[in-house]
């Protein structure tokens, strides 16, 4: 335990040096002000004929300009852009490795193996969760900037659920990323993969089969589909077979660099 509080130390320390959470904060932090430019301009039908496509567009996303339709639309937002930069975050945190050449240091360090695995992938969870929130936390203000209707306890209690929910599937089936960055040896086959898996996870959902593919579960719980157990547990396997296979590459690949 305590070499492992102390791998996490050390992963931290590598974050927070980076500035790479910073622009995934900064890019994460669009989301909500997008989605409250599109709620502010769907309140204002004069203002969205004079924005011409932008209105447009805004009453094509826009459920309702009240505080159920916005936090749906923060929610769908995080888990779409969300993935994105989950991937970027712990493709990152596994592929600077390579790229900077530390791996055989990393792996010369007298800890267990699966030590540092664990420790990579939890700072990897816990930097996705504070995106999470620093883009909850700015929604929930721009809401109220913008004299949102409808805005009750128990609307922001199911927001609020419905987010982490989400959340925890989302960064959950991030987990494999980390092992196509260790296959790949940095960055670029993670986000590959990560855009390929976007146009599936739509596909699927589109052909009918998206309770089967787990990158579409999130997406149709969003959609308030009637899931089964098995769409679920489909998440959880792929998040520990991310791990599982992560650290038998690490384990049994030839560290050659």
């Amino acid at each position: 335990m305590k070499a492992l509080s102390g791998m996490i130390w050390i992963e931290l320390r590598k974050v927070l040096r980076s500035r790479v959470p910073l622009f995934t904060a900064l890019g994460f932090l669009m989301m909500p002000l997008i989605g409250a430019l599109l709620i502010f301009i769907y309140k204002d039908p004069q203002l969205a004929r004079q924005l011409g496509l932008l209105g447009t567009k805004a009453n094509l996303v826009v459920g309702s300009a009240d505080w159920p339709g916005y936090l749906t639309l923060m929610v769908e937002f995080t888990a779409l852009g969300g993935f994105f930069f989950f991937c970027l975050a712990i493709s990152w945190t596994f592929g600077r490795e390579f790229t900077d050449g530390t791996l055989k240091d990393l792996l010369a360090v007298p800890v267990p193996r699966f030590n540092i695995l664990l420790a990579k992938f939890i700072v990897a969870a816990l930097w996705c969760a504070a995106l999470i929130v620093e883009t909850y936390v700015v929604g929930l203000a721009l809401g109220m900037v913008i004299h949102l209707p409808g805005g009750s306890l128990s609307v922001i209690l199911h927001g609020t659920g419905l987010l982490a929910v989400t959340a925890v599937m989302s960064i959950t089936l991030v987990m494999p990323f980390g092992f196509f960055a260790s296959l790949g040896r940095g960055y670029l086959l993670p986000i590959g993969i990560a855009i390929l898996t976007l146009i599936l996870g739509n596909l699927s959902i589109t052909l009918g089969w998206g309770e089967f593919f787990p990158w579409s579960v999130p997406a149709l719980y969003l959609q308030e589909a009637h899931l089964p157990l098995f769409s679920y547990c489909l998440v959880a396997l792929t998040g520990l077979a991310g791990i599982a296979g992560t650290h038998l590459w690490w384990k049994y690949a030839d560290q050659n660099r």
